[in-house]
């Protein structure tokens, strides 16, 4: 392929010149918007809301604990990186995902009963306040986030994905990959994974395992475990040629055109 192809001039525009004026944006903060666009309210519900009860938490530790002097702008950042974080894992592991949308309505209750200790005052003031101010918001997050918000988190807030999967699943190939193909060229790691599958199976698509090795790859990449052990278990029943197919494929189409 020519350097100068419409396919490299247009990574060029895209990708580097961005970069090159310090105005791309990084991956981390670029998922945000994928959140949002799919459902403002719910990403309110998995990113702000256990921002602000982490700032407010820190706060009062800072006023309680001479121990824990931090400036306010330390106090935003400290909470801003662990949640960022979180939700990033949150993204991509079951388990950890689990954990942070129970995490939520956690927080909620630990930051009452922190008030309640510190600030509760008459017993029955404190139990009123505590439940008005921790138990029913509790409550109220719970709902969303371990009912949407975890199916959103699941499904890395891509509309196509959670359709093609069930379609991949159900065995009706063509269909599915009405929905998987988009979702992949836009980058959805899950649906890069299946994309691999499809091609390492055989389902829908003609077997290709170099193929599949690469869809694997890219997911990988974008930080899906599971898709990290499937090409790792691709990669090592590869005989020697087909280890020279891959890297020679890889060379030849680069690192960005699989479809």
């Amino acid at each position: 392929m020519s350097p100068l192809s419409k396919k490299n001039l247009k990574a060029a525009v895209i990708e580097y010149l961005p970069l090159a004026f310090g105005l791309r944006i990084p991956g981390f903060i670029r998922i945000h918007f994928r959140y949002f666009a799919s459902n403002p309210f719910i990403w309110l519900v998995l990113v702000i809301a256990p921002f602000i009860i982490g700032l407010m938490t820190l706060s009062m530790m800072n006023q309680h604990w001479e121990e824990v002097a931090l400036s306010g702008w330390q106090r935003f950042f400290i909470v801003l990186f662990i949640i960022a974080i979180a939700f990033y894992f949150a993204e991509r592991h079951r388990k950890f995902r689990r954990f942070y949308v129970i995490a939520i309505p956690g927080m909620v209750i630990l930051n009452g009963l922190f008030r309640f200790v510190f600030d509760g005052g008459h017993l029955f003031g404190g139990i009123v306040t505590f439940a008005i101010l921790a138990l029913i918001p509790a409550w109220i997050l719970a709902h969303f986030s371990m009912g949407m918000g975890y199916r959103m988190l699941s499904n890395g807030a891509d509309k196509n994905y959670r359709p093609g999967r069930d379609l991949y699943m159900q065995g009706h190939y063509t269909k599915a990959f009405l929905h998987l193909e988009p979702a992949a060229k836009r980058g959805h790691m899950k649906s890069l994974y299946l994309m691999g599958h499809a091609c390492e199976n055989g389902h829908g698509r003609p077997q290709d395992k170099i193929k599949a090795a690469r869809f694997y790859d890219r997911s990988a990449k974008k930080g899906y475990r599971k898709a990290h052990a499937a090409f790792e278990a691709l990669f090592k029943s590869f005989s020697a040629k087909e280890v020279e197919a891959y890297e020679a494929d890889l060379e030849i189409k680069g690192h960005e055109e699989l479809f």
